[in-house]
Parts: structure tokens; C-alpha cells; sequence
């Protein structure tokens, strides 16, 4: 009897020992299910050559990287990216989407927007990243997320205002982590969990941002230029009007004095008028000349500005997958 006694003691300790482990591999499975998920998720993803090798320009965390398999990003040509990312009509450039846990990115292989890839990777990783963080987290995130809004007008302050109010926290915290270098230490440290040079990934945006930034500089250049040479053709035109104006009625005097008998006292006053208003009219054909000139400027001035806007337009097609270029 003892000895069954025994048996059983040593039965029930080995199902409470039982008891407890499943219940500790249960509260773990609870309290990491979204990680075991990521886990088994992108244990399956196997990413093109291309997207491979955005993956590595990025230089992920462990953590950033198997967020990153787990929403298994694809590059998509225009009919496709717009399928799965084009819900509704919108003529704004989208180049990327993270819907039903997975990412799209738009393909831009155009040469000058180096990066814009890597970039969109780095923007949608995030939005995944943000989904799947706890709401406090959020919550404290919140208030340096604010200050450095507030400090980055000139990056972020147009585009996020069109965002509807639930969703500019999303999108700040996407775009902070994406496009400004040099954050404050918290935030640094934040997104340091993902990437391990987040002023690399910001290098991205600057990279292809530039190009923009540079065609519109051109620009601004290009038409004060314009607008202060056409002003000058302008005050010129006007002077010169009115010193031929001027030259004529002089030249109709001089005829006229020279038909009339006498009316120059000796050959010398008579040339010698004659020899002043040839050196006006030397000098009315050098502003004539002058003018001419500066037209011409101003149509080089114009037609470069024309290629730029041109060039940004081409550079925007390319980005923009709902454009339709049609034939003539």
C-alpha cells in the first residue's frame, strides 16, 4: 500500500510538473504568437534576386529582418502594383502599399531615382512594423514623434496634412524613420530595432528627393532669369523707341534744312550735324543689336526651362503608375 502510494504522489507531481510546462509554453505562445506567426511566415518567402538585394541594402536588425520576410515584399510592374495597391482612382504617385500584412513595391528602375526602391522597402517595412507594435508603445512614441514634426516642416509638414487625423501618427512615424537623418537619441534608439544605419535608409530619400529638388531649384532660377531679362528687352524696347523717335525727327529736320538754300551756314555746320546724327544712329543700331541679343538669351533661357519642366514631368510619369501616356 505504501508503495502505490508512492506511485501516485510521484504520478501527480509528474502531471503538475506536465501542467505547468504546458501552461508556461501556452502563456509564451500567447505572449508571442505575433512573432512565432512572423516566424513560421517568412520561414516560406523566398524573395527575387532583385529584392534580395534591396533586403540587404538596408542592413536589417534581426528583428527588422524577420518582420521583413514576414510580409514578404514583391516588385510589381505598373498593371499589377496598381491591382493590388489602387483601390480607389487616385492620380497621386504611389509607390508602394502594405495591405493584408504584405508589401507591394511599385518597380522604378529609372537610373536617376536610384534608391527609390529601397526607400519604398524601408517605408512599407514600417508600416508593418508600427501595425504590430503595443498601443502604449505607440502612446509614447507620440510626443517625440510631434516635436519632430514640428522641427521638419520642410519635409513633412504639406504631405501629412492630407492624411486623415487617425492615421498621422502612423504616417509620421513611417516617414521619420525614412526621411530625416540625425533624430533625437529615443527615436534613434527606437528604430535602431530595425535598422542598423537608419541615417542610411535616410540617405535613400534624400538621394532621389534631390533630383526633384534640383529640376525645381532649375527652375525657380531659370524663370527669374527670364522674368529679369524680359524686363530689360522691356525698359530697352522702350528707350530705344523713343530714341529713333527722336533720331527720325532729326533726320527730317536735317532733309529739310538741306533743301532749303542757306539754311547751314558753311559745308562745316553741315557736316558737322550731318556726322552727329550718323554717331546716333551707330548708336540707335547697337541698342537695336543689343536687344536682339538679349531676345536671344531669353529664348535659351526659355527653352532650357521647357526641357526642365519636361524632364520633371518624365520623372514624375515614371513614378506614377496611374499615368496613361497615350500615342499621338
Amino acid at each position: 500500500m505504501k508503495e502505490t502510494s508512492r506511485n501516485e504522489r510521484n504520478h501527480v507531481a509528474v502531471f503538475a510538473m506536465c501542467s505547468l510546462l504546458l501552461l508556461a509554453v501556452v502563456s509564451f505562445v500567447a505572449l508571442n504568437f505575433g512573432t512565432i506567426k512572423d516566424v513560421l511566415v517568412g520561414m516560406g518567402y523566398q524573395p527575387s534576386s532583385e529584392m534580395e538585394s534591396i533586403r540587404e541594402s538596408l542592413d536589417l536588425t534581426t528583428k527588422g529582418r524577420l518582420i521583413f520576410n514576414a510580409v514578404r515584399p514583391e516588385l510589381q510592374e505598373k498593371e499589377e502594383f496598381n491591382n493590388r495597391c489602387r483601390e480607389v482612382e487616385n492620380e497621386n504617385a504611389i509607390l508602394g502599399c502594405y495591405t493584408d500584412d504584405k508589401v507591394y513595391i511599385y518597380n522604378i528602375t529609372e537610373s536617376e531615382l536610384e534608391g527609390i526602391r529601397e526607400l519604398t522597402a524601408a517605408h512599407e517595412l514600417l508600416h508593418a512594423v508600427y501595425h504590430r507594435m503595443p498601443a502604449e508603445d505607440k502612446q509614447k512614441l507620440s510626443v517625440i514623434l510631434m516635436e519632430v514634426y514640428a522641427e521638419n516642416q520642410d519635409v513633412l509638414g504639406e504631405e501629412i496634412g492630407i492624411y486623415p487625423e487617425d492615421q498621422r501618427l502612423e504616417e509620421l512615424y513611417v516617414r521619420e524613420g525614412t526621411e530625416i537623418a540625425d533624430l533625437p537619441d529615443s527615436l534613434e534608439k527606437h528604430y535602431a530595432e530595425i535598422f542598423k544605419n537608419q541615417d542610411a535608409v535616410a540617405g535613400y530619400y534624400n538621394g532621389y528627393i534631390t533630383v526633384f529638388r534640383e529640376i525645381e531649384k532649375k527652375l525657380e532660377e531659370l524663370l527669374a532669369k527670364a522674368k529679369s531679362i524680359e524686363a530689360e528687352i522691356t525698359n530697352k524696347t522702350t528707350e530705344y523707341e523713343k530714341e529713333a523717335a527722336s533720331l527720325n525727327k532729326e533726320v527730317g529736320e536735317f532733309n529739310e534744312c538741306a533743301k532749303t538754300p542757306d539754311c547751314f551756314s558753311s559745308n562745316y555746320v553741315f557736316n558737322n550735324r550731318r556726322n552727329e546724327l550718323l554717331s546716333k544712329q551707330n548708336a540707335l543700331s547697337s541698342m537695336y543689336n543689343a536687344i536682339n541679343n538679349l531676345i536671344s538669351d531669353y529664348n535659351t533661357v526659355v527653352a532650357e526651362y521647357n526641357e526642365n519642366v519636361l524632364h520633371g514631368q518624365a520623372l514624375n510619369i515614371t513614378i506614377n503608375s496611374s499615368t496613361k501616356v497615350e500615342g499621338l
